[in-house]
């Protein structure tokens, strides 16, 4: 449960917050209040406008109708300079965006300082302030090392602690657990409630559902850029809480099973290794088949995935592919042979954030857009509208960006781009990441229907459930290995934990 609320606290409100973007309303009339000593849930689906308030908040769109008050007094937040000298600073979903690859952790902890005009760095000192804020965090690394080669969840502590090294009054954290694992969530939460228990009033957004009676005391609810619920979190169960984001009770999530048949092997690679972590691995993937591939943050499923791309150097014993010799190369050559990525950092690695609908949908496309080797916009276009409509992706038009859509509407847009092509082996990194609940619905429906097409698919996870709940055979990873390969429909939760941990069953 949370910690009591501190009693000098400040109180932030947001009246009557309205914008839109290119005619588009994002946000009509939304009222939001944030005590500090709270932590503060704020859900809705993908396209809801969490995102939009928060940016708001946190400074991004000068162009906002409604009034901000903090303990009473109006403020005007028309830059992210105005809201961090409000003490309001955002920890955002997409980390890669607010880091900078070639300067070293410390210096990103510290970068706001480093931006300061007039200002001599004192390089000791600056490291040991960046130190001291992760060892606030129970976070152990190495403050000089370039922030390009930390993983995820490394980013994210980085990005918090950039956040705690100012006069902050409201924090703002947006998906903060979807790198993370079990462990790593929780000593998230612990820092959390530490941060609560001095004043400090953080907003948490999250589509892991559970996760919010753990660590929230109130709720709001936006849906259509409306607010349509408001109190406290005590009592809410999560069945209660996606029929407030939806509107209606979910039905089953997951799609009935698939007829189990014995197809023909479609992908076979054995001893498969990389210089750094993969060790001897092993596996096959059936057509029709969704196979999946569990494991804790640093098991190695995003670089198995890669590897099985091309995208990585590695090596194999033994590779086939449709039956016939194969090993991985480059993602050119995978392409070619019929292999399709989604990858975990999809902005940075699945998608062109700044180019429109089209653009993305036909990049990967076959030669059927072109024409004495001119390329057709128009077919680009036609073929655009038909994968927005088959996969229910929400835009305002094909012309917007992908910087404008949410969460999950971009990944409906770097799946829907293998579409056109003639993959027959598909690999989902971590597909449902800062993904609503219904768009994880819609994103299962699409993948099981891959599925009975006769693809192949590889679904690599950290959601025990999702795995159990959409795959055939899953595969366990531990340390850069596969300790276990599993029947979905004979195993559970605790033992894919178990495993995942380095752990065997007695």
């Amino acid at each position: 449960m949370s910690t009591p609320r501190p009693k000098e606290t400040s109180r932030l409100e947001m009246r009557h917050i309205s914008i839109a973007f290119a005619g588009f309303r994002a946000l009509d009339q939304v009222d939001f209040t944030l005590e500090g000593g709270s932590v503060h849930a704020l859900i809705g689906a993908n396209g809801a406008g969490k995102s939009t308030l928060m940016a708001i908040l946190s400074g991004t769109h000068a162009h906002y109708q409604g009034e901000i008050l903090i303990d009473g007094e109006p403020v005007d937040l028309r830059s992210p300079r105005q809201a961090k000298l409000q003490g309001i600073h955002l920890v955002q979903q997409e980390v890669d965006v607010a880091l900078v690859p070639t300067l070293t952790v410390g210096e990103n902890i510290m970068l706001d300082r480093l931006a300061e005009r007039g200002q001599l760095c004192h390089w000791p000192r600056l490291y040991r302030q960046a130190q001291a804020l992760l060892t606030q965090l129970e976070v152990n690394l190495d403050v000089r090392l370039p922030v390009g080669r930390c993983t995820l969840a490394e980013k994210q502590h980085i990005l918090l602690a950039r956040a705690l090294s100012h006069r902050c009054r409201f924090l703002i954290l947006d998906e903060p657990t979807a790198p993370l694992d079990l462990a790593e969530s929780e000593r998230l939460f612990a820092v959390t409630r530490r941060l609560q228990a001095e004043g400090i009033g953080v907003v948490f957004i999250s589509h892991r559902i559970h996760e919010l009676a753990q660590i929230c005391d109130r709720l709001t609810v936006l849906r259509d850029g409306r607010r349509v619920g408001d109190g406290p979190m005590a009592g809410l169960t999560s069945a209660h809480i996606i029929e407030k984001m939806l509107g209606h009770p979910l039905d089953a999530i997951f799609p009935p099973p698939r007829p189990s048949a014995a197809s023909p092997i479609l992908l076979r690679v054995e001893g498969l290794h990389d210089e750094s972590l993969l060790r001897d691995i092993s596996l096959s993937l059936r057509r029709g088949e969704i196979l999946g591939i569990a494991g804790l943050a640093g098991a190695g499923k995003t670089e198995l995935c890669k590897a099985l791309f091309g995208a990585s150097a590695a090596g194999v014993a033994y590779g086939e592919l449709n039956g016939k010799p194969w090993r991985p190369t480059t993602p050119y050559d995978a392409v070619r042979r019929g292999l399709a990525l989604v990858p975990e950092e999809r902005r940075k690695e699945g998608i062109f954030i700044h180019e429109n609908i089209p653009m993305n949908l036909s990049v990967c496309a076959d030669d059927t857009f072109t024409r004495w080797g001119w390329f057709s916009a128009g077919r680009a276009r036609r073929f655009a509208q038909q994968v927005v409509d088959r996969l229910g992706i929400r835009a305002s038009g094909l012309d917007q960006q992908l910087l404008r859509l949410s969460g999950g509407n971009q990944q409906k847009v770097a799946i829907g781009k293998w579409l056109r092509g003639h993959a027959e082996v598909l690999i989902f990194d971590e597909p449902t990441k800062g993904v609503d609940i219904k768009a994880r619905q819609d994103l299962f429906v699409l993948i099981d229907g891959l599925a009975r097409q006769g693809k192949g698919i590889i679904y690599a996870s950290g959601e025990f459930s999702e795995l159990l709940g959409l795959c055939d055979r899953i595969c366990v990873m531990w340390d850069g290995r596969i300790v276990a390969q599993l029947d979905a429909r004979a195993t559970d939760e605790e033992t894919l934990l178990l495993y995942s941990t380095g752990g065997t069953l007695p």
